[in-house]
């Protein structure tokens, strides 16, 4: 079999990551996996860090990503009808497909309308995955698609940290997950006083065509002691997370209203560095299990990082438990397997 994905993707972007992954692990299955240069969108950085293929006769199935675009135009839909339909797979990672849903002025069908998504992915699958915990709409059957990938560390070995609370990873729509997290860091007592966000939009303008998702507060982050870099490079990202003792998962607020995972949720217990899940990603005991729950802010966040802290050694091994566990049931030559079942 030989694996084609299309999407638009980006260097800095979480499915670039994932593509890569699945690069990876082919070869133990004795597949391949590529990007369709012909149907993708990509950036002038992804053709040198993950295999493009420009004829699409190379493939045998077709795996369709969608985020926030839909980056088909007419000629990439014609082009998709090389593939029979029964090879042909749509991911929904953002949940697009099923019931609308608007929180706040945040909105599930994004530029484009909700039945617009709906006929986009009946013309082009019937396989239509998505990786939500819970319930899932008509029609879609679930799939991870994130996976864990090989640890960095181990929770319990963990090498000495240049960070109390660090954030790897853009703003988007989690200015206001950051910002409560900054001020509980600087109220706990001990304070945390060593923090770092690395990504883009942290700091001056925003997106210009994504002014909601993007806004911050110029300035703000500095004046609260926290350290703003740039995205970290290709395939820095765990190497990155490890340097600090806790690292957020955060997630944007209509996916974990939809109880999405993402990969951050598998990257951070990667790192071996101790995640903190804001209290609407409690939803996340589904693929942790219980023992995740010492790391889920309750009422008084500033009091649970102290004690996060205080308690280290502790939660180190218990979170040595459960990065096993996903090493076990997530790594991605078995995610890529089940991919690989579900086609025909």
């Amino acid at each position: 079999m030989r694996v084609l994905f299309a999407g638009d993707f980006h260097w800095q972007a979480g499915s670039a990551h994932m593509i890569g992954e699945y690069v990876r692990a082919a070869p133990a299955l004795d597949c391949e996996v590529a990007l369709a240069g012909p149907l993708c969108r990509l950036d002038d950085q992804v053709p040198s860090l993950l295999p493009v293929v420009d004829d699409l006769a190379w493939g045998t199935h077709l795996v369709l990503v969608f985020e926030g675009r839909q980056f088909l135009d007419e000629r990439r839909r014609e082009l998709c009808e090389r593939f029979p339909r029964e090879r042909r797979i749509v991911l929904d990672p953002d949940a697009h497909w099923g019931v609308h849903t608007v929180l706040g002025v945040d909105d599930s069908a994004g530029a484009y309308g909700h039945q617009q998504w709906q006929q986009l992915y009946r013309d082009l699958s019937d396989v239509i995955l998505q990786p939500r915990l819970g319930d899932l709409p008509d029609g879609a059957r679930f799939f991870p698609y994130f996976g864990m990938p090989k640890p960095v560390h181990r929770p319990e070995r963990a090498p000495a940290t240049t960070y109390d609370l660090q954030y790897v990873g853009a703003n988007w729509w989690r200015w206001d997950a950051l910002g409560a997290l900054v001020e509980a860091a600087r109220s706990a007592r001990p304070s945390l006083t060593r923090l770092r966000v690395a990504g883009r939009w942290w700091s001056g303008d925003p997106h210009p065509d994504h002014l909601a998702a993007t806004a911050n507060r110029p300035g703000w982050l500095a004046e609260h002691g926290v350290k703003v870099t740039g995205p970290v490079q290709f395939g820095q990202v765990l190497t990155q997370m490890a340097k600090a003792e806790i690292t957020p998962v955060l997630a944007r607020p209509l996916l974990a209203h939809q109880h999405l995972l993402t990969p951050r949720m598998f990257e951070t217990v990667a790192a071996g560095t101790m995640p903190v899940l804001p209290p609407e990603l409690a939803y996340t005991t589904g693929l942790y299990g219980e023992e995740i729950t010492p790391f889920i802010l309750g009422e008084e966040p500033a009091e649970d990082l102290a004690r996060l802290l205080r308690d280290a050694p502790a939660n180190r091994q218990r979170l040595g438990r459960i990065q096993d566990e996903l090493r076990r049931s997530f790594n991605y030559r078995r995610v890529l397997g089940q991919l690989l079942a579900l086609t025909h």
